[in-house]
Formats: C-alpha cells, structure tokens, sequence
C-alpha cells in the first residue's frame, strides 16, 4: 500500500512540476507544426460475417473419443455458405483441431464468407495407416449429412492442411470418387470435397524413403511397403480429382521439396488439375522455419529456410484458389492472383 502511495504521488508531482510543464508545451507546439496522419483500412477487411457461432467436440464417429472429434464455426448471419475444413499436421503423433484451427490465418477465412471446421483424427503409435485417412473421410461424411443442421453448402466442401495434414489433404483429393479408405458411419454421404490446399506436405511416394521409421506405418518403412503404398498419393491419382493447390518451401528439412516436384509431375501424366507454388528458400511452415543447431549441439526443429508466409504472395493465393472454386463455383482451371508476381515459380497444370 505504502509503495503504491508513494508511487502516485511521484507520478502527480513529476507531472506537474514546471520541468514537465515546459515539456509539454513544446511537444504541443511541435505538434500543430505538421499536418496530423489518418490512415483507413484497406482492402481485403473483414466483410463476409458479423458473427460466428463455435461449436466444439462434436463427435463425428459414435463412441470414437477426442482424437474423432471435430469443431465448427458456423456464421450466424449467413446460410448456405462453402464449407472449409482445416486438417491439422504434427507428423502423425501430436496436433489437435483447436491449436491449428485458432491460428490467424485459418480463422480469418470466416470473414471472407465461409464456415469452417477443424477436424481431429487418431494418431500414432497407438493408431496405424489407414486410421488416419479413415477418419478425415468419416469426418468430411459427417459434415455432409449435418449440412443442413447447421447451414453450410454440402456441396461445396475446400479442405486445407499444412505439413502431414497437407499429405491427408492430398489423399482426400486424390482418392476422390472412389469409396476407397470409406469406413464407418453416414456412408450413404460421399467424402469428395471441391478443392484442396496442401501446404508443405506433398510425400507424393513413401516408397522413395531410405528406411526410415514411421510411426504410422507401425515401424520400418522395409517391413511396411503395403502400408506405405496405400499412403501414397500417387497410387490413386486421376483426371477427374478435384484441383489442388500445392505450396512448398525449397529449404524443407521434414519434407523435401522434390516429393512436391514427384507429386505434380503425377498429376501432370494423369491430366489432373492442379497449382504448385514453389517458395524459393522456404522452409517447413506457415510462418518461420526453425533450424537452430549452430553449435550442433542445439535442437533443430527440420524446418530451414524462411516461413511461407513471408512470400507476400502466398496467402492472397490461397484466399484466391478457395475463392474460386468455392465462393465462385467455378470449373475452370485457377492461374493464379497475378501472373506477373508468381509465372517465375508458378505453374499451371492441365484442364
């Protein structure tokens, strides 16, 4: 109490000693020297909803525990909006629906128009290939059949996923159409979605690894070549596959950047639709890239290289890809926000 005291009463008497006084006049008078700055927000602002609902821990298997959990965030002032889905990453052992899906980044899709929601899945060791693919379709499923419960548009459906959940994004895309990996509840619902964002985490073939230990997999990759193929994009590529948009780092220590290169020249040979960014010097994530071993005796996280967020053009182009088939509704190939910025480590893929 005494420090408290003593503390106002400085503040008020070094406020209105004569010193200070004069401060503060000439700060005044510098001030009415030069014209004051008003600045106004500029395009693209927060227009889409005024209100969201968040709905958390809605089970999308019966009896299946957190892990086949997912949450919703609904606006409340709009019916009938695209739905989009965040698959969170975490190398098939940690990550969870709330920790991903209250980033920044993914949340301010809701007021560009959308719903959105977050979707848990099982993990490893305890769990093994396919769970995991078996669980983004039995939550997409579920989302269809409870569309009208809440007011999104079944039909149009964008999934987004960094790292693995980039690599279940690309799953979900290119097993698209077939029933393959359709296991469980509301099977009379289809898992096809509209469009996928795979960010950083295009394994386009597990089989090119030089034995290494997945978890997923239930340990070495020689012991496991089925499961290994089974969780390979492309073992099921196909024209008729909804467009996915891939961005990826070239200073990827997790996932190399030549499984990216892999995965677009599938799609290039089966005629399906796609954009690949390539972020030169990009490493392992959204926003930084961790790769402190100096000394080498540090930790290094594998990420290298810098965020993919810091090239200015990635995040207008996911915005843009999700507004065009989703927002718009359209059929024709994305090319992409301004071809002049991007043409350098853009690419289109076929019609």
């Amino acid at each position: 109490m005494n420090v408290n005291r003593h503390f106002l009463t400085l503040g008020w008497t070094s406020i209105f000693n004569p010193p200070s006084l004069l401060i503060c006049c000439l700060f005044a008078t510098i001030a009415t020297t030069y014209p004051q700055i008003r600045t106004v927000t500029q395009q693209p602002y927060p227009t889409g909803s005024n209100s969201v609902a968040w709905i958390t821990n809605i089970p999308y298997v019966d009896g299946g525990g957190p892990q086949q959990q997912l949450d919703l965030y609904i606006p409340t002032d709009r019916k009938n909006m695209p739905l989009v889905v965040y698959v969170h990453g975490g190398g098939w052992e940690r990550g969870d629906k709330a920790g991903d899906s209250l980033n920044p980044n993914n949340l301010q899709l809701l007021w560009d128009g959308y719903a959105m929601a977050s979707i848990n899945y099982r993990l490893a060791p305890a769990t093994i290939w396919p769970a995991q693919i078996q669980d983004c379709k039995a939550a997409i499923r579920w989302l269809k059949a409870h569309a009208h419960q809440y007011g999104y548009d079944p039909n149009r459906i964008g999934i987004i996923g960094v790292s693995v959940g980039g690599h279940l994004v690309a799953m979900l895309v290119t097993t698209s159409g077939s029933k393959t990996f359709d296991v469980g509840e509301n099977l009379d619902s289809s898992s096809d979605v509209t469009c996928g964002v795979n960010i950083c985490g295009a394994v386009a073939d597990f089989t090119t690894f030089d034995g290494p230990n997945f978890s997923f997999l239930g340990g070495s990759l020689k012991d496991h070549m089925d499961l290994a193929r089974s969780a390979t994009p492309t073992s099921y590529m196909h024209a008729d596959e909804p467009p996915m948009l891939v961005v990826h780092g070239t200073a990827d220590h997790l996932v190399p950047y030549v499984q990216s290169e892999l995965l677009v020249e599938a799609m290039d040979k089966a005629g399906a639709p796609y954009y690949f960014h390539t972020v030169v010097g990009g490493g392992h994530g959204q926003y930084f890239g961790l790769n402190f071993n100096a000394s080498r005796t540090g930790f290094d996280a594998g990420g290298g290289g810098i965020g993919l967020f810091e090239d200015p053009i990635v995040e207008p182009l996911i915005k843009a890809f999700l507004h065009h088939y989703l927002l718009d509704g359209r059929k024709d190939l994305f090319t992409g926000v301004d071809v002049t910025r991007t043409k350098e480590h853009g690419r289109f893929g076929p019609k």
